[in-house]
């Protein structure tokens, strides 16, 4: 297991080695949870489907030269006027990548290059954020006469206080984003860029790995792995 973990934090892919990772599955997930007397949250026979059971949601955060941040003006009536970064849920049969780079294309006209999964973020278990970064390639950002449904305007924007957010949910993975680009090739306190590779699955949970980050050195440590 350790040495697995060292091969995901150096970016490498696990091919085959994949299903030695899990090693619990659901059914015996839910079996030690009901001997605990403790009502497990999903069905032993639970699969994920996109848009019905679970959702998925990409969010980009492409930061420039200038420490600016790429953010798009929403045209959703629920949210019309408000600054968000290109986000939005996943399409069935779309890969993580995929949807970045047609969410990012969508509301902000510019064409990107994802470079690396910086988080993954989730909420009762079947709703999930992967947030992304990368660099753009192309395209033209998006006026105001190109508004459509998609996004109203993009802009770069260096100080997020100058805009109405439409939530603040987005402030801790942009500075992860803006760290992450100030980065040192060599920095310890950075794992290797990581991209989402698709692989099947016939188990659905792996093995949990903590993690302490020191706010005095800013370093994570990774200091257990259980079941």
């Amino acid at each position: 297991m350790e040495t697995n973990l060292i091969r995901v934090l150096e970016g490498q892919y696990l091919d085959e080695l994949t299903s030695e990772l899990c090693d619990f599955s659901l059914e015996e997930q839910n079996a030690a949870t009901e001997a605990q007397g403790v009502k497990p949250l999903a069905s032993s026979d639970y699969v994920p489907i996109v848009g019905k059971s679970v959702t998925y949601v990409v969010a980009c955060v492409i930061v420039n030269d200038k420490n600016e941040v790429l953010m798009m003006q929403e045209a959703k009536e629920s949210c019309a006027g408000k600054w968000y970064l290109p986000a939005g849920r996943m399409e069935p049969g779309e890969t993580i990548v995929e949807a970045g780079v047609r969410e990012v294309l969508e509301e902000t006209g510019l064409k990107v290059d994802i470079t690396t999964l910086l988080a993954v973020e989730s909420a009762g278990g079947t709703w999930f954020r992967f947030v992304l970064t990368g660099r753009v390639t192309g395209g033209d950002l998006k006026t105001p006469s190109q508004a459509d449904q998609e996004s109203i305007q993009a802009k770069w924007v260096e100080n997020l206080n100058e805009l109405s957010l439409r939530a603040n949910d987005i402030l801790p993975i942009i500075e992860l984003a803006r760290s992450h680009r100030r980065r040192t090739p060599k920095d310890p306190n950075w794992h290797r860029d990581i991209m989402p590779a698709r692989k099947p699955h016939y188990k659905n949970y792996l093995r949990v790995v903590v993690a302490i980050k020191n706010k005095s050195t800013n370093q994570v440590r990774i200091v257990e792995i259980m079941i």
